[in-house]
């Protein structure tokens, strides 16, 4: 279990070494990515309240190598989520999930930089087997001395 929600945490594996934070406050879309992840051999968290993924970030910031969050959710948007995280974790990749993102959010997220859109709904296999795959690889490029 998560130290602080009611959702499984990914099984550990050898091949995938990264620590994924997940914060949407549709608890059954957690469910869902859970379930998926731990088929796909990630490590994850699952957060239905962005205060609590923040006070487990900020607990522990080497914990995590990648935020996916909702940008819609009660209590703090994603994108002042994201900029929490960013004052602690300045490099931090963030994954933003929207359903309904206006140009304007869309932008300001943006302006944040390292970050990529999912558009809700979006295909969770492929973005498990391939987006947050390459979007990491790229992170450990822009890395890499």
């Amino acid at each position: 279990m998560s130290k602080s929600e009611d959702f499984p945490v990914a099984e550990a594996t050898e091949t995938k070494l990264t620590r994924i934070a997940v914060v949407d406050d549709e608890k059954m879309l957690l469910s869902v990515f859970s379930s998926l992840m731990r088929q796909f051999g990630f490590h994850a968290d699952f957060f239905s309240s962005p205060v609590k993924a923040l006070d487990m970030i900020l607990a522990d910031p080497r914990r995590y190598q990648l935020v996916i969050s909702d940008i819609m959710m009660p209590q703090l948007d994603g994108i002042a989520f994201a900029k929490k995280v960013r004052f602690v974790l300045p490099n931090m990749p963030i994954m933003f999930m929207t359903g309904h993102a206006s140009a304007t959010l869309q932008e300001e997220a943006l302006k944040l930089g390292n970050v990529v859109f999912l558009e809700k709904p979006f295909p969770l296999e492929h973005t498990l087997k391939e987006v947050i795959p390459k979007f990491l690889s790229e992170q450990n490029t822009k890395q890499a001395p």
